[in-house]
């Protein structure tokens, strides 16, 4: 005789330990009353998951942190940059170039809760330029919502290879409040677009999941959350977790884990974020091209009119549920020394959008 029961329940089972998602993110600030294209334009990203991406290959190449677990994921994306003035079509030295970038990532975020860090690794692999396809987007885009279309985009950046390697560390410091969390997170690139390293720290006022149960899986149901089964005993986990957590008895850390989450797992979330960093820039493609290029720019930035330290602010209001999540951002860069290329560039906002499926 066949249980259909055990049949279903065996699919459940198997189905919980090879978890697929699927992620649409469109970050646009087209969608304001005034337009402000200028400098970084639009971006999107189609980002899937599945356990098949834990491999010896993806192990190879992205970093792990200890006692953790980790989240695989590969995604298409796009990106555009333009200049200040979008209907100036000759060459403007005062403006910096148009750039489009159309590019693979691999990603591996590997969460600790034991010990409270994420060390996040991305391989961009792709192509910069007019092959990126961004005139066609940008156009495409304005006049669906009759815009006038972008003329300037055969001053665009050279066609050339898009090959970045990014590593972040984030490190959360406990607090005293259980509605706020702070991180104190570091990042460095290499590669032939970008050669730059980042430090910031990045604050969360509201009501909010903790950080490492969401990095289970970006709509997390508590009790997927498998990690926090495995919290081994340290100075942090000792400040943010019950002790149980990381007994012996299983029994005693189940009920531990499960008591833990029931009081601090939201299914809705609304909060601030406030993140406020400096960044040293040592090679932007997007003002001087692809380090590997396959042909000669009609118009890049020289280098030392590039500037080297860049003062970044982002102050948002964030909406989340299992389903996806909204953002809107309010950012601010300031230049060192103020009078280095490219002209001052004003606060202007911009929506972020995650659809999880």
């Amino acid at each position: 005789m066949i249980s259909f029961e055990s049949e279903g329940q065996e699919k459940k089972e198997k189905k919980d330990k090879t978890p697929f998602f699927f992620k649409l993110t469109i970050d646009e600030d087209l969608f304001l009353l005034k337009s402000t294209d200028q400098f970084y334009s639009f971006g999107t990203a189609i980002t899937a998951g599945w356990k098949g991406l834990d491999n010896k290959l993806t192990k190879a190449l992205t970093i792990g942190a200890k006692d953790s677990h980790d989240l695989y994921t590969l995604g298409f994306g796009h990106r555009m940059y333009t200049p200040k003035n979008v209907n100036q079509t000759q060459v403007d030295s005062t403006d910096i170039p148009f750039c489009g970038q159309t590019y693979f990532r691999l990603s591996r975020e590997s969460y600790s809760p034991s010990h409270g860090y994420v060390i996040e690794t991305h391989l961009d692999v792709g192509v910069v330029g007019e092959i990126a396809g961004a005139e066609f987007f940008q156009n495409q885009f304005h006049s669906a919502i009759g815009n006038n279309e972008i003329q300037g985009w055969e001053n665009q950046i050279g066609n050339g290879l898009l090959l970045n390697y990014t590593v972040i560390y984030k490190q959360d410091f406990v607090s005293v409040l259980p509605f706020v969390e702070n991180f104190l997170v570091l990042r460095g690139t290499v590669g032939t677009m970008d050669i730059s390293a980042e430090g910031s720290i990045q604050l969360r006022i509201g009501l909010f999941n903790n950080y490492f149960v969401n990095g289970e899986r970006p709509w997390s149901k508590k009790e997927k959350a498998k990690g926090f089964h495995n919290i081994k005993e340290s100075k942090y986990s000792k400040l943010k977790y019950n002790s149980g957590m990381w007994s012996e008895d299983e029994t005693v850390r189940d009920q531990a884990v499960e008591s833990w989450l029931a009081r601090n797992f939201k299914i809705n979330q609304i909060y601030i974020k406030f993140v406020s960093g400096g960044m040293l820039n040592m090679y932007s493609g997007e003002m001087q091209g692809s380090l590997i290029s396959f042909e000669k720019s009609p118009y890049v930035i020289e280098y030392h009119q590039i500037p080297k330290l860049i003062h970044t602010l982002s102050i948002g209001v964030v909406l989340s549920h299992k389903s996806g999540s909204f953002e809107y951002l309010w950012d601010r860069h300031n230049y060192q020394p103020e009078n280095t290329f490219p002209p001052y560039y004003p606060k202007w906002g911009r929506f972020n959008m995650k659809f999880n499926f």
